[in-house]
């Protein structure tokens, strides 16, 4: 039960006391006062009405006109006149009960008042004896009427003070509903924290769960400092702080296998001329200097898209790429325009120059076929002197123009939709958890992955209607068959207010479907608005569906506060799992990683598994659940239903 319903039979009770206590109280003493009244009453009645009968001629006819008279005018119950021996002479009765007033009432009152007597004389001799009994349903209706008034007035006083008792309850308790409210949130794995309030008592339960709040948030924060560093040591150079060679190229072939519709992009490698001429010439430490300096710029570079890096191939070479970039050639330039205005300063080595070489990717491609190309845009750009930029194009795509590409995904979108493939992720039993449904649209007569035309649609403003459309697509399959669905969403939809409240709108009113539907942002994009984020996390607790970061990395833990989200999930990178089992750091990395989120109530799953061995690795580590090449075979072996 709650405090404000307590509140609420606390004042009944004690307004009901009152009131009984003060009907009581009141009812008796207006009785004893209306009975004083009546036996004056009675007493001068009776003296008054002897002494108009003793003036009088005594026959029969006269006596009883006057008594009769008396009788009708002056409210008696009852009147008789009896002869000195005690016999009758005559007698008036009034029997009828008093008007509106309960029986009960009447007998728990009943008026006992002594009547008038007096004595009527004939002469020098005695008549009778009068007695008077004056009529009480008066004063039975006025007791009434006064009852009937005070318990209203009590009613509307039980409600005036309810009323402004749960106002004023309300307020007081407002900061132990806030306690509430931040104890699930801890229950929940969000660690909230809310403002003192002025009452002393409340505001040291709500300082002592603040400082809980905060001593568990600066251990998650601490543990996740420590698996950062960790991550740094395994997978970044030691000079520039780029990632190593391969953790760049498992990055990018990541990117490449992308099943959630990674997009095309460009990718660029920076080689810094005769490097071992400049160690001699400026010394190892101003080496270093410059090292860091221009990967510095490279990192910067690749931070512009959502999927970008930056690594560091070799001692001379460093790559950098980035998705949803289709101009390489130009890609590379910016780079090293950057590079330079960075490099004015006077201690930049004279001879320092640098060849830069750039080639598009496609989903479609392999890691080998993209370092094939570069290197053979690399080998003509040596060929200059100075400063030089080179290209090797890819193939040709289909559509040149902005409005071709528009009208084709336009067309798409109208006679076929999207389609939505299929890829189960298994949890820790190799039951199927849910199947990740990356998006399709058929372009040029074939169903292509949402890398081939996503830079476009992203360019032409039409992801939202993407988005609408894999959302549209999901339901109607969660609405055919019993599985779980994961769909991919862009940062775009997550920053659009009416797209959250579109998106509702339409689960609440289904909530055995939305219970069935996994939604996936980019972590990187997704991270970057964390009040959107927020608030979509808000909206899925009271649907019902459930909402995770995909491609994440430790980086995610760090930088940011996940505990005041109410985030699902999380799936880490495919650069981040792939041949775990033959790196003991990086299966520390991953152990700390999913302690760190099972910590804070969020499920870790793992993308790109693509050799079997590592399934079980990654299960053995605390994974909930893994995706990838290998997980079809598994699902199927375990008797799970994939596709």
């Amino acid at each position: 039960m709650t405090l404000r319903k307590q509140l609420w039979i606390a004042v009944a009770i004690i307004m009901l006391l009152a009131l009984v206590v003060s009907i009581v109280v009141s009812t008796l003493s207006a009785r004893n006062y209306l009975a004083q009244q009546l036996l004056t009453k009675n007493v001068d009645n009776a003296a008054s009405l002897a002494l108009s009968l003793s003036q009088l001629p005594k026959d029969e006819t006269t006596v009883e006109l006057q008594i009769a008279s008396q009788f009708d005018t002056g409210h008696y119950q009852h009147i008789r006149l009896v002869d000195p021996t005690g016999e009758l002479i005559l007698e008036r009765r009034n029997p009828d009960p008093p008007q509106g007033v309960p029986t009960w009432f009447v007998e728990r009152l009943g008026f006992n008042v002594r009547p008038g007597v007096a004595h009527v004389s004939d002469g020098w001799s005695s008549f009778g004896t009068l007695i008077i009994e004056s009529q009480t349903n008066y004063a039975y209706e006025a007791l009434w009427e006064g009852t009937l008034r005070l318990t209203a007035m009590f009613a509307g006083g039980l409600l005036i003070i309810g009323l402004l008792g749960s106002f004023l309850l309300g307020r007081l308790i407002r900061p132990l509903n806030q306690v509430v409210e931040q104890a699930e949130a801890v229950g929940k794995r969000r660690f909230i924290t809310t403002p003192e309030p002025r009452t002393w008592e409340f505001r040291a339960l709500v300082r002592a769960m603040n400082q809980l709040t905060d001593h568990v948030r600066m251990m998650l924060q601490e543990e996740s400092t420590r698996l950062e560093r960790l991550k740094n040591h395994l997978q970044h150079d030691d000079v520039t702080g780029l990632l190593n060679r391969d953790a760049f190229l498992a990055r990018f072939q990541a990117t490449l296998d992308n099943r959630h519709g990674g997009s095309g992009g460009s990718f660029v490698v920076l080689r810094i001329s005769d490097l071992a001429e400049l160690n001699q010439t400026i010394g190892h430490a101003a080496l270093d200097q410059l090292l860091a300096r221009i990967a510095g710029v490279a990192e910067q570079q690749a931070s512009v898209s959502s999927h970008g890096a930056a690594g560091r191939l070799k001692g001379s070479d460093i790559a950098v790429f980035g998705d949803g970039i289709d101009d390489s050639e130009r890609f590379a330039e910016s780079l090293l325009t950057a590079i330079r205005a960075d490099l004015t300063a006077p201690e930049t080595p004279q001879a320092l120059t640098l060849h830069l070489a750039g080639t598009p990717f496609h989903p479609d491609d392999t890691t080998g076929e993209v370092l094939s190309r570069v290197d053979q845009a690399l080998a003509r750009a040596e060929l200059e002197p100075g400063d030089s930029v080179a290209e090797e194009p890819h193939a040709v795509l289909p559509h040149a123009s902005q409005n071709e590409w528009r009208s084709a995904i336009t067309q798409a979108l109208g006679s076929h939709g999207v389609q939505l493939a299929r890829f189960p992720v298994i949890d820790a039993d190799h039951e199927l958890m849910h199947h990740e449904a990356p998006m399709r649209l058929v372009l040029d007569g074939e169903s292509r992955p949402a890398g081939y035309f996503m830079p476009w649609a992203v360019r032409l403003d039409l992801i939202r209607k993407l988005d609408d459309a894999v959302l549209d697509a999901a339901l109607e399959q969660l609405g055919r068959t019993g599985d779980c669905l994961a769909i991919n969403l862009s940062v775009d939809s997550l920053r659009d207010t009416a797209f959250r409240q579109r998106l509702e709108a339409r689960l609440t009113t289904d909530p055995e479907i939305a219970g069935r539907l996994w939604l996936e942002f980019p972590a990187r994009g997704a991270l970057a608005h964390p009040a959107e984020l927020r608030d979509l996390c808000r909206i899925a607790r009271v649907a019902g569906f459930v909402v995770g970061l995909e491609h994440a990395g430790p980086e995610a833990f760090r930088s940011h506060d996940l505990t005041t989200f109410g985030l699902h999930f999380v799936k880490l990178q495919a650069s981040l799992v792939q041949g775990v089992q033959r790196s003991t750091e990086t299966q520390a990395l991953i152990r700390g990683l999913c302690t760190l989120a099972h910590s804070i109530g969020i499920l870790v799953i793992a993308e790109g598994c693509d050799h079997a061995d590592d399934v079980e690795a990654l299960l053995d580590l605390g994974i909930d659940g893994v995706t990838g090449r290998a997980v079809q075979g598994v699902t199927v072996e375990s008797g799970v239903r994939g596709d």
